[in-house]
């Protein structure tokens, strides 16, 4: 019993080396494969330690990056901000200079306005004056005129006073005659004459007149029959010139007062007178 124990130990045991030596092998080659995967693990490991230093680096870059693009986008914010207080002030001084381009506009159109009348006050003010010029000029000329008439009436009446001091001496300087159209037989000094009945015949001429108070004075008088009152036709020619109303009447001469509806411009000494 013993001895098949023994041999089948020994049977056993020479089993067992083999196994022991697979077993061993397998041992080895797993212990050989966990190196190689330690070591692979290790390069490996490795790798991503160098990957997460280089993406550490590489976010620190980012992050770099980042804040210098939060940094511009700051500044670019700021500069917004500066940009959109400088358009609103831009917009408001436009604003500002449109409302004072109006307010230029209106005070140029209102000027014009005022410059379009006072050039026209101005030339109605050189139209007037020119008309006062002018009628200052005329009324120089009429002044002239009435001067040179009154000497010319100072001449005839002084030589009407001559002629009839020298016809007549007890005659005195003719008294001015006003024209009116009041009854007749009432003389210029006031005293009532009664009317004589004139030669219907009786013909003579104007030796003065008197424009500035509208009369004549006629080369007939009381000798002729001439009464206050009465009418005479002035003529020259076959032309009527017009009518006028004895006034006034010394023994040779009489003032008549040139009636409205004659040409008294065209009446000259000289000219015709009869009664009416």
């Amino acid at each position: 019993m013993q001895t098949w124990a023994w041999l089948r130990r020994s049977q056993a045991g020479k089993m067992l080396t083999p196994l022991l030596s697979i077993l061993a092998a397998l041992a080895m080659g797993v212990a050989a494969f966990a190196i190689y995967v330690v070591i692979q693990k290790g390069e490996q490991l490795q790798v991503v330690q160098r990957n997460l230093q280089l993406a550490e680096s590489e976010n620190s870059d980012l992050k770099s990056r980042i804040e210098t693009v939060q940094q511009a986008k700051a500044r670019l914010e700021e500069d917004l901000t500066g940009a959109q207080r400088s358009f609103a002030e831009s917009q408001e001084e436009l604003a500002n200079s449109l409302q004072a381009q109006e307010t230029l506009t209106r005070s140029i159109e209102d000027r014009e306005r005022e410059i379009t009348r006072l050039t026209k006050d101005l030339d109605q003010a050189k139209s007037e004056s020119s008309k006062v010029s002018s009628q200052i000029g005329k009324l120089q000329s009429e002044r002239d005129e009435a001067k040179r008439q009154v000497a010319e009436l100072e001449r005839a009446k002084n030589d009407l006073e001559a002629k009839l001091m020298a016809t007549d001496p007890s005659t005195v300087e003719l008294d001015r005659v006003l024209v009116s159209g009041g009854a007749s037989g009432t003389e210029a000094g006031g005293g009532m004459v009664m009317p004589i009945s004139a030669t219907p015949s009786a013909a003579g001429q104007v030796v003065v007149i008197n424009r500035e108070y509208d009369f004549v004075v006629m080369n007939l008088g009381k000798n002729h029959g001439v009464a206050v009152g009465q009418e005479f036709q002035i003529a020259r020619g076959n032309e009527v010139l017009g009518r006028v109303k004895v006034e006034k009447v010394y023994d040779e001469l009489s003032a008549a007062a040139i009636l409205p509806d004659s040409k008294k411009s065209s009446i000259r000494e000289g000219d015709t007178v009869r009664a009416l």
